[in-house]
């Protein structure tokens, strides 16, 4: 399929630009991309439909309980990953020849932080939360955090640029997760089962994973667990598993505030907006997923190399988020009714405002990287952590003051705090005579 991708592209390109398509890492880092682009965009697509299907039939109320739970154990997952997933990449990236080292003491790492955001969640809904379905939906979904240990798999393929593994299996357990889904409609189940169904969305992804793993002749039975190695990538990933927490909850905090203010239909409105725009996060993290290992070996090469590649990466962020955006908010009365039903009118308006909040989202995911790659973990827990205090702070006065489309309006102003910030911070090392980014 890419190969016919190819051969289309290189007749529609002129000829003095040609050479690129038939360098070697180029074709090589366009196929990675592209099979990570078809693998999110078909398990997004698939939950998507089958998501609006849903929630047409709970209706805002049912749908705003299940988003509500869900939301509120984001707000501790963060722990579950302890910022070591990009550093993984990197280390990976440069040296291969310690895959087991780094494999084994990231698992044992990302293992402790799931046991240990389960259990922060579970104790967090027994002191916090008061309805006893919204605590049992809370504990239930807490289970996924544990499960993300075995994310360290899709690291190692997103490193060695072989994005095809992981596509497998995110179309494979996209298509069980909407098959159980659509079981769950048709057998009228309750809300537990539904929970245990998002919950297990990480388990058919780990069973693949471990599978291609072997598969391709590795053996998980070869990771070793160095304390070394720990105490090293937890020095340099303490201060990202932070930066997660203030992502975490700047994602997630508006729809636990709107549910504590506003009550679960008010959640179930906002959510459905948010799902229109949640199916193309995709593109950012496919992007930067594939594109990552490309700028950490620019940076070893030369200087003028690195920064040419990271303006372009932020130019394709920025773009695409765009690009997304304009067609969204002409579309999106005839889309919501379509999809979702009359019965989430009200959720038009809050999509049109928040879809724009993509591009500061779009933007700062690839500040994030660019940081990453410079080891400059302080810096990205900075931003991340102004912007989840601004949007908590705009969620505590727009949404008294304007409802469900403050809260939107919160959201879309704290993301583009990232990069604005960003644009600061470089003119202040710039003042001070250090290198600009």
């Amino acid at each position: 399929m890419l190969n016919q991708l190819f051969k289309i592209i290189d007749k529609l390109t002129p000829a003095k630009y040609r050479w690129l398509l038939n360098h070697e890492g180029f074709r090589r880092y366009f196929a990675n991309t592209g099979w990570m682009f078809f693998g999110q965009m078909f398990s997004l697509l698939a939950s998507f439909f089958v998501g609006a299907w849903l929630a047409r039939y709970l209706g805002p109320e049912n749908y705003g309980v299940i988003n509500y739970a869900i939301a509120f154990a984001c707000l501790f997952g963060f722990v579950a990953s302890l910022g070591v997933d990009s550093l993984l990449i990197r280390e990976l990236v440069k040296t291969p020849e310690k895959r087991d080292e780094l494999m084994g003491t990231s698992f044992g790492l990302k293992l402790i932080g799931g046991l240990s955001a389960f259990a922060i969640t579970a104790a967090a809904a027994f002191l916090l939360e008061t309805a006893p379905l919204n605590r049992t939906l809370i504990i239930i979904f807490a289970f996924s955090s544990i499960i993300q240990a075995i994310t360290v798999i899709s690291s190692f393929f997103q490193a060695r640029v072989e994005a095809k593994n992981n596509v497998r299996a995110q179309i494979i357990a996209g298509l069980i997760s909407a098959a159980l889904k659509i079981v769950f409609i048709l057998a009228g189940a309750n809300l537990a089962w539904l929970m245990v169904i998002f919950t297990l969305d990480g388990a058919w992804q780990a069973i693949i994973f471990v599978l291609t793993y072997r598969a391709k002749g590795y053996r998980l039975r070869a990771w070793r667990f160095d304390r070394g190695l720990a105490r090293r990538l937890w020095h340099d990933s303490w201060l990202l598993m932070l930066s997660s927490a203030a992502s975490f909850i700047l994602l997630k905090i508006d729809q636990v505030m709107i549910g504590q203010m506003m009550g679960e239909r008010a959640v179930g409105l906002y959510a459905a907006a948010v799902k229109f725009v949640e199916i193309w996060y995709f593109i950012p993290v496919v992007i930067c997923a594939s594109l990552f290992p490309a700028i950490v070996n620019a940076k070893k090469t030369s200087s003028d190399l690195y920064r040419r590649r990271l303006r372009n990466f932020y130019f394709l962020m920025i773009m695409m988020a765009v690009l997304i955006a304009v067609p969204t908010v002409i579309l999106a009365p005839w889309a919501v009714n379509l999809l979702f039903g009359a019965a989430y009118a009200p959720a038009v308006l809050i999509l049109q405002i928040y879809v724009w909040s993509g591009v500061g989202l779009f933007w700062g995911w690839a500040i994030n990287q660019q940081l990453t790659a410079e080891n400059r973990t302080r810096t990205i827990f900075i931003l991340n952590f102004a912007a989840m205090i601004l949007n908590i702070g705009l969620n505590l006065v727009l949404i008294p003051a304007l409802g469900l489309p403050g809260a939107a309006l919160a959201t879309l102003i704290s993301y583009f705090a990232i990069p604005v910030l960003m644009i600061f911070f470089r003119k202040g090392r710039r003042e001070e005579g250090g290198e600009g980014e």
